[in-house]
């Protein structure tokens, strides 16, 4: 497994895997093992094996999501055309979530469901629940749900903006999506028992995955305060799914040459899709901060990492 890991560390930074730390917090490797073993449960199991390892893992995982306050940039967009910034968020999130699970407005509008539900009239008022609604901008509450993926797209590849900031927006985030094209989410839910012996009962009994990033309109909004809310209680009642997981049957010799080819073919577009990813948000926290500097606000960033696990300063 040695050789094997610096072969492998040696091609993810060939795919771009410097650039993505620049943003992203997580581990991507390649694994004998998919369930977590104690030191004294792997000396046993490697002192009484007679046989050779029957699979190898690609797994990938987030210790912390990525803090992306994307309002100040849907604004910038806006200028330029009224359905940028929905055409923007569209592609964007739709390739982010190839990678990794995304917790953005729609997850906070699902948890505020949940809580409004036991909440009366007077509650409900002054709660931050009702807020998740009110604060998306206009730009994304009105044209989100008619311009799809394919819209999305044909508008980024045709529209002729004014400023050289948006023309760069775009292009990084039509070469994200290009660098992710014929791809799609490897969610462990997605394995089966001939894959996994006892991948069942351990889905059953493993929580959502780890969110990679988290999109807010700007930092401390209600979509922040559900994530805290939710980041309190992960990995609580289990281990928290990894955010990607590929099997590969080293017991079926005459497939084995493909399977490598599609796990590595997977691991350098994500690597690379995430490093122009990371370009993105670089601006998209520039944006913000020039918002913040404008409007004379301090950043609601916490002074070290809290449970919601979003970026450091």
């Amino acid at each position: 497994m040695d050789f094997v890991e610096r072969g492998f560390n040696r091609f993810c930074r060939q795919n771009g895997a410097t650039e993505a730390k620049k943003i992203w917090v997580g581990d991507l490797r390649i694994a004998d093992t998919l369930f977590e073993l104690t030191e004294q449960e792997r000396n046993q199991i490697e002192a009484g094996a007679e046989e050779s390892i029957p699979r190898l893992f690609l797994i990938a995982d987030y210790e912390a999501a990525a803090s992306i306050p994307i309002g100040a940039t849907l604004a910038q967009l806006e200028v330029e055309h009224h359905l940028l910034p929905a055409a923007f968020y569209r592609i964007f999130t739709t390739n982010l979530y190839k990678w990794m699970r995304v917790y953005e407005y729609i997850d906070a509008q699902e948890h505020a469901e949940t809580w409004m539900e036991d909440l009366n009239d007077e509650e409900l008022e002054t709660s931050v629940y009702r807020q998740v609604d009110q604060e998306i901008p206009d730009c994304i509450k009105k044209y989100s749900k008619a311009l799809r993926y394919n819209k999305a797209r044909v508008l980024l590849e045709t529209i002729r903006t004014r400023t050289a900031l948006a023309r760069q927006l775009v292009h990084l985030v039509l070469e994200l999506d290009a660098r992710g094209q014929g791809h799609e989410h490897a969610w462990p839910g997605r394995l089966k028992e001939q894959d996994v012996p006892g991948i069942g009962d351990w889905l059953m009994d493993a929580e959502s995955s780890r969110p990679g990033c988290l999109i807010t309109w700007y930092e401390n909004d209600a979509i922040n305060a559900c994530f805290d809310e939710e980041a309190q209680y992960m990995g609580e009642n289990g281990p928290c799914l990894p955010n990607v997981v590929l099997p590969i049957r080293l017991d079926q010799p005459g497939t084995l040459d493909r399977q490598v080819r599609k796990m590595l073919d997977h691991a350098g577009a994500m690597l690379r899709s995430l490093a122009s990813a990371s370009k993105v948000v670089e601006i998209v926290r520039e944006l913000y901060d020039e918002y913040l500097r404008k409007h004379r606000l301090e950043p609601g960033l916490p002074p070290e990492p809290g449970a919601s696990g979003v970026r450091d300063e």
